[in-house]
């Protein structure tokens, strides 16, 4: 696993979720590396296919890499041998490539279908977060938290209320969270920090922070333990 690579790929990717998988405990960050990378790189095959047909062969050799991991080929990919350094459930990681299907379609989708995309692939990636830290969640909380995080994603533009949507599960999650026990919290907050930082971009949409911004507001978080 050349996790050098996927580091710097990754900070290229999502610049987000570079940021905080840095505060991750170094046992599970290359595990989490691994994940971010894999969901980031899938993501943006909507958005960088003007053909769908292009998009859904894209995403077929994703989920076939996913197969072939299953039997221990990685295809000669950088990811692929992560993913075999690092494995996790086949079941787990096919949300996050099937979901992306309804993106491929034409036309403008609505709140309702972002959120349905979103509902699809938030929470398997949170699930699957939560497996690599060794974390347990009550699944309503990593549902909300998910669904808001992947909702703030898919904001288009001139999507104000797209991103209310979003604020709305976010700010359910960062408040059912903070309400954990000290010792849950510690243990899931390394998960959960992409959460609060979509709850603040939520807040403050269409406005943008600036990258010193977010670093700051991860050292806050990490440092008091709450959202």
């Amino acid at each position: 696993m050349d996790e050098e690579l996927l580091r710097q790929e990754l900070r290229g990717l999502d610049g987000d979720l570079y940021l905080c998988h840095l505060f991750v405990p170094a046992t599970h960050r290359p595990a989490l590396l691994t994940l971010y990378h894999f969901y980031a790189d899938i993501a943006r095959i909507p958005a960088s296919v003007s053909d769908p047909m292009v998009g859904a062969i894209r995403l077929q050799w994703w989920r076939d890499l996913v197969g072939a991991v299953a039997n221990g080929d990685a295809r000669g990919t950088p990811i692929g041998e992560a993913l075999l350094a690092h494995p996790m459930a086949k079941d787990g990681l096919l949300p996050l490539i099937d979901g992306r299907d309804a993106a491929l379609g034409e036309g403008t989708r609505g709140i309702d279908e972002l959120v349905s995309e979103a509902a699809q692939v938030g929470p398997a990636l949170m699930r699957l977060a939560t497996e690599i830290c060794g974390a347990s969640c009550d699944d309503t909380l990593l549902r909300k938290a998910g669904t808001g995080f992947e909702l703030m994603r898919l904001v288009p533009e001139n999507g104000e209320a797209v991103a209310a949507r979003a604020a709305e599960f976010l700010g359910e999650a960062c408040t059912a969270f903070n309400k954990l026990p000290r010792a849950a919290r510690k243990q899931l907050l390394p998960i959960f920090l992409p959460i609060g930082l979509a709850r603040r971009q939520a807040h403050y949409f269409p406005r943008q922070r600036s990258l010193l911004i977010y670093q700051l507001i991860l050292l806050k978080t990490a440092f008091i333990g709450r959202l």
